[in-house]
């Protein structure tokens, strides 16, 4: 091994667009945050790599060499390490290996005869380490949650257990009141847009979803009404009212705070305007999930209510449990679907009100079935049959959410598929 061995890092900076090749001497750590990734390691000054991207841990990712070979170890990353399109936790690098760290694509080249390598380091996991002694014992080992290493708020674990475990002794606290059924219920919507939002694969600031959902909710609370009673109407002034009044009414009113975001981040600076902004689907379905997640939490809030007024607090349980739960094929799956189109017209300009005009129409048409069977199944008629068209329609409206968010993350410009090529 040479003793000024060097490598070179090539990628594109995600929030200035310029091409960084810097050369640089071992151990490289790579990260979010300077003053997270270590200063030495093992007597060695370490050369830190800030990567600008909110998909990028504190601390995410060290190169270094352990036994006379090159490798890359992932630092209990929230989102980890793809190496050449694989996710890995530890890897042997060759001269020019590609590693995804959050939204950037870095290439790794370097003067490979400097190593002695056998033909069987080649696409294999990095070998035992040496394991520690039981000699030395550190501060981190006793008390882990110290470690630098840790990136506990970008792992992802520990805000949702946080507000579990607030939400448990609230609910305990409350058990015997109406409140209880507030915090339940909020509790579930939360869990559900959690859920919708890790399978995205992309964050979205907490306090942008949150404003979005009370851009739809709130108004709703002040009493506002976006469709009439269909008590005294046939199946057609149902049908008509139900589209226009339910479908097509709510569906634009939720996506109202959507559109309003992708205007302002038109406004903003790079990187803000990429973090709060829709320029990609990913961008509107994870923000048309959190205008649709308030709209149907206040809108459950306001049946169970009654409910509990008319019948009681269990039956008011047994209304909100499932109509909270079902909105992920509901509510949150209509505007999940409209928003992937509004954010997919920002990609494709010259299609942008024909893709607008599909989402609207499409999502619309969904939701306006939806809301028919319920009435009707409300009215008792063929209460079966009404019950198996209401799970059909919500099963169509849940995969087309899915299938919306695969290919939305497939179209990414950020995605290992689209930027790494083989």
């Amino acid at each position: 091994m040479t003793k000024n061995f060097q490598i070179q890092l090539s990628w594109k900076d995600p929030a200035t667009g310029g091409h960084r090749e810097p050369h640089l001497s071992l151990p490289v750590a790579l990260g979010r945050e300077f003053s997270k990734m270590p200063v030495e390691l093992e007597g060695k000054r370490v050369a830190r790599m800030v990567l600008k991207s909110n998909q990028i841990s504190q601390y995410h990712a060290l190169i270094d060499l352990k036994q006379d070979r090159l490798v890359v170890i992932d630092q209990n990353s929230a989102n980890g390490i793809l190496v050449n399109g694989e996710r890995k936790t530890s890897y042997i690098l060759t001269s020019g290996d590609i590693l995804q760290i959050g939204s950037c694509t870095i290439t790794v080249t370097f003067d490979s005869s400097a190593f002695l390598q056998d033909s069987t380091n080649n696409n294999t996991s990095i070998p035992s380490f040496k394991i520690p002694t039981d000699h030395h014992l550190s501060l981190t080992e006793i008390f882990p949650v110290i470690s630098n290493k840790l990136d506990l708020h970008q792992s992802g674990f520990l805000i949702p257990g946080i507000i579990t475990v607030l939400s448990v002794v609230a609910m305990l606290a409350t058990r015997n009141s109406e409140k209880f059924f507030y915090i339940l219920a909020a509790y579930l919507a939360s869990a559900s847009h959690y859920f919708i939002h890790k399978i995205c694969h992309k964050h979205k600031p907490w306090w942008l979803l949150v404003s979005v959902g009370l851009a739809t909710g709130l108004p709703l609370l002040g009493g506002l009404h976006l469709f009439s009673s269909h008590k005294d109407d046939d199946f057609f002034g149902i049908v008509v009212k139900t589209f226009l009044g339910q479908g097509l009414s709510e569906e634009i009113f939720k996506a109202f705070p959507v559109i309003l975001v992708y205007l302002i981040g038109r406004l903003l600076t790079s990187p803000k305007r990429e973090s709060i902004g829709i320029w990609e689907p990913i961008d509107g379905i994870l923000l048309g999930t959190a205008s649709a997640t308030g709209f149907a939490l206040v809108e459950t809030m306001m049946h169970v209510h009654e409910e509990i007024e008319k019948s009681g607090n269990f039956a008011g349980l047994t209304l909100l449990i499932p109509q909270i739960l079902g909105d992920i094929s509901g509510q949150v799956a209509y505007s999940g679907y409209f928003g992937y189109f509004i954010g997919l017209s920002t990609l494709k300009k010259t299609w942008r009100w024909q893709l607008l005009g599909i989402g609207c129409i499409t999502t619309a048409t969904i939701h306006a079935l939806g809301s028919i069977v319920t009435i009707l199944q409300e009215q008792h008629q063929q209460k079966y049959l009404t019950s198996i068209c209401l799970a059909s329609i919500g099963s169509v409206a849940y995969v087309f959410l899915i299938a919306a968010i695969l290919k939305a993350r497939q179209l990414s410009p950020k995605s290992p598929k689209s930027s790494i090529s083989h």
